[in-house]
């Protein structure tokens, strides 16, 4: 990681706007950045209302801030399915001693029966996607709300994870979810806010694993075609959501649009062995410190267990430098391109790079 040396007025773009402003420069003339990735437990209860969303966000966020310098520009990445169980808002009675995700399916089915039925045959959906269109407006709300007002608090660029929407149409930065959706599809999807609290953009997965298939939550699968880069001041983000940042079709599409920093958020249904973790050297590791396809990634874990789901892996930030082998996975020891891994596969943990 180079060092910075000093301030300097620079020019700031953003939004079609162009100002002067105070920033952090390195040695040889590069923009200092923050990069955070939040390593975040998945806990039921911090879900059930939206205040209490807003808190678990919020405190996170803190943390984050007590060890970053407010003269440079900040990217923050939270981890995949960060807004799944916003479903869940209002329902403690109808998941209360719930132990199966299968249970849960079931109970919320039963609450929403009569208009999740009519969602379903009218636009031929399933049962899951249908109860997450019927209460979109509900997951929606909080969503776009507590990450739009933290951006704005804390004066950061945020990858909000991941959450399951339908497409909203987006004016001048505002998503227009009180309006209704696009199509009656649900997909797995990542937004970018800028510190302004405005969206700069969705990107939708592509490639699903087996829980967000058929079986489960039938959710529908986004298009490589679909898939953009976003200019900020310190460069242009791609975001490939978990599985997708291993594929190459994505990763080749990020890298046609000139992707500098790749975030990969992410939620791992299963135990961080060693096996595990050599796979996903194949993910954000293999793309920037082997194929230097970018600059730096942030690779979020949320950890924790959804009922019957465990959730486990470290979260990391990497770089294309060699720089002094310090970090990595738990079972493979440092290698070099880690400038950043969490201790832990099951502790929250908020990991910082200045670069």
């Amino acid at each position: 990681m180079r060092k910075p040396s000093g301030v300097r007025y620079g020019i700031r773009r953003a939004g079609g706007l162009t100002a002067l402003g105070e920033y952090d420069y390195d040695e040889k003339g590069g923009l200092a950045i923050q990069l955070v990735a939040i390593q975040m437990r998945l806990d039921v209860a911090d879900f059930l209302t939206e205040d209490a969303f807003a808190a678990k966000i919020d405190g996170l966020l803190a943390q984050a801030a007590e060890r970053l310098d407010p003269k440079d520009h900040t990217l923050v990445a939270f981890p995949e399915d960060v807004g799944l169980m916003l479903i869940a808002q209002g329902l403690r009675r109808e998941l209360a001693g719930v132990s199966e995700v299968a249970d849960a399916i079931r109970r919320v089915t039963r609450r929403f029966l009569v208009p999740a039925a009519w969602l379903k045959f009218r636009h031929g959906v399933s049962w899951v996607p249908a109860i997450f269109l019927l209460r979109h407006r509900t997951v929606a709300s909080a969503y776009f709300r507590v990450f739009s007002e933290a951006a704005r608090k804390y004066r950061v660029w945020i990858v909000a994870g991941s959450v399951p929407l339908p497409p909203y149409a987006v004016e001048a930065g505002r998503v227009l979810w009180e309006e209704g959706w696009l199509a009656p599809e649900v997909y797995n999807s990542s937004f970018l806010f800028g510190p302004d609290g405005k969206v700069v953009g969705r990107q939708d997965k592509v490639h699903l694993i087996e829980l967000e298939r058929e079986a489960a939550l039938d959710l529908t699968p986004g298009s490589v075609d679909r898939l953009r880069t976003f200019e900020t001041p310190f460069g242009r983000i791609g975001i490939a959501i978990c599985l997708d940042a291993f594929e190459d079709d994505v990763v080749d599409a990020l890298t046609r649009q000139g992707a500098d920093i790749l975030v990969q958020p992410s939620a791992n249904p299963g135990p961080w062995t060693a096996e595990q973790q050599t796979d996903w050297l194949r993910s954000s590791y293999r793309r920037v410190y082997l194929e230097q396809r970018f600059s730096y990634a942030l690779n979020p874990m949320m950890h924790g267990t959804l009922w019957d789901i465990p959730f486990y892996g470290q979260s990391s930030i990497v770089t294309q430098e060699d720089g002094t082998a310090l970090h990595g996975y738990a079972d493979l020891g440092p290698m070099p391109g880690f400038h950043s891994v969490a201790a832990s596969d099951r502790e929250e943990e908020v990991l910082v790079a200045k670069v």
